[in-house]
């Protein structure tokens, strides 16, 4: 009863042991395909905005085009702000104006310079001729945006907000789109125009987590924890059924009588796996072990016992070398032919030491077991 219950908690601790390691390898591996997919996340975030940053240019560009059209058409010149030659002057500090309560001047910061869309002074004065007369289209901006991402398979929401200072430097703002659900960082983009670059573009733009997954990634994950899952279920249900198994097995090995002559001398040996190999001479599989009626004779090696008890239950006691190389688990490309005659030359030893049977090759690859002749019939 002390054994039974030892083996139960060994059983059991054993059990514990192996979901505790497998469980740990998920954590691992789900941290590291966490850091793995933080990172795609990341490097994903920073190609569509190079990408939405140089769609929202174009379409700026693409807007300006059809004003320049309205005004080229509308004085019937050939004067246009993307043909005309000019000698690239550049935007200047600070511009002056004559009004009419006096000259003024106006300092232009150095990020509106650096993102002014064209860096050339007189196209800038040309373009604000422009817009006074055709304001900015920034509702029209944000639909060739969104439309050009979506052909991009650029999964985003975008928002355009358009600032304008008039001369006495009050800001005008108008947007297109729900700016209000946008933060700070969410600013993308922007763009100034105009001579005293007193219009301002920018483009808001801002990602869901699940459009920056990559699917690949994420399904391993769940792939991974559904593993874990039906391992637990596995285990536990695999171990339920050996369990019974076991018992099971011992209860038959219980009721099965032993053979009269041997009942007191070998009890320890299970009648499911005993093998005759003479008048007095049994094998036992299980115990790897020769045997007769006064007690054990020779213990084989657990190969040599696998090897033995193939022979036993082949058809007409003859396996072929390739069967052999498959019973001792050895690849016959790699295992040497010297060192398969050695092995068999010490199974044949092994065996003319304790019987009277003797393994037999044919010359053609293949071994037979030959029992004494008054064993024939039985075998």
């Amino acid at each position: 009863m002390d054994v039974t219950c030892r083996n139960k908690k060994l059983s059991t601790d054993k059990n514990r042991i192996v979901k505790a390691v497998v469980f740990v390898a998920c954590i691992l591996l789900t941290v590291i395909y966490g850091i793995l997919i933080f990172n795609a996340c990341k490097q994903r975030e920073q190609a569509w905005n190079r990408q939405a940053k140089a769609v929202f240019l174009e379409a700026v560009g693409n807007e300006l085009k059809k004003l320049d059209k309205m005004e080229k058409y509308g004085f019937r010149t050939v004067t246009s702000l993307f043909q005309q030659k000019t000698l690239e002057a550049d935007i200047p500090d600070s511009v002056v104006f004559a009004l009419q309560d006096g000259t003024h001047v106006y300092h232009l910061p150095l990020h509106r310079r650096n993102n002014a869309y064209f860096k050339d002074g007189d196209k800038n004065v040309y373009l604000s001729l422009i817009l006074e007369k055709y304001p900015f289209p920034f509702d029209s901006l944000h639909y060739a945006w969104d439309k050009q991402l979506a052909l991009s398979d650029i999964k985003a929401k975008t928002g355009v907000c358009s600032r304008i200072t008039d001369l006495s430097g009050k800001v005008s703002s108008f947007a297109s789109g729900a700016l209000e659900e946008f933060a700070p960082s969410d600013s993308l983009v922007s763009t100034y125009l105009g001579y005293r670059l007193e219009i301002e573009l920018s483009g808001y733009i801002s990602y869901s987590w699940w459009s920056l997954l990559p699917g690949g990634m994420v399904i391993t994950v769940v792939l991974l924890w559904c593993m874990y899952i039906f391992f637990l279920l596995f285990h536990d249900r695999l171990n339920q059924l050996v369990s019974k198994r076991t018992v099971v097995e011992e209860k038959v090995v219980e009721k099965t009588p032993l053979p009269v002559n041997m009942h007191n001398k070998s009890r320890h040996i299970s009648r499911s796996r005993i093998y005759k190999l003479d008048n007095n001479l049994y094998f036992d599989a299980g115990q790897h072990l020769f045997c007769n009626d006064n007690g054990i004779i020779e213990k084989l090696s657990p190969a040599m016992s696998v090897l033995l008890e193939h022979f036993f239950k082949a058809p007409d006691h003859t396996l072929s070398r390739y069967e052999i190389y498959r019973i001792i688990g050895k690849d016959i490309e790699s295992y040497s032919l010297d060192n398969f005659y050695k092995m068999m030359g010490r199974f044949r030893n092994k065996l003319e030491q304790v019987s009277s049977v003797t393994l037999h090759n044919d010359g053609n690859g293949s071994y037979r077991l030959v029992f004494p002749l008054e064993l024939t019939d039985m075998n």
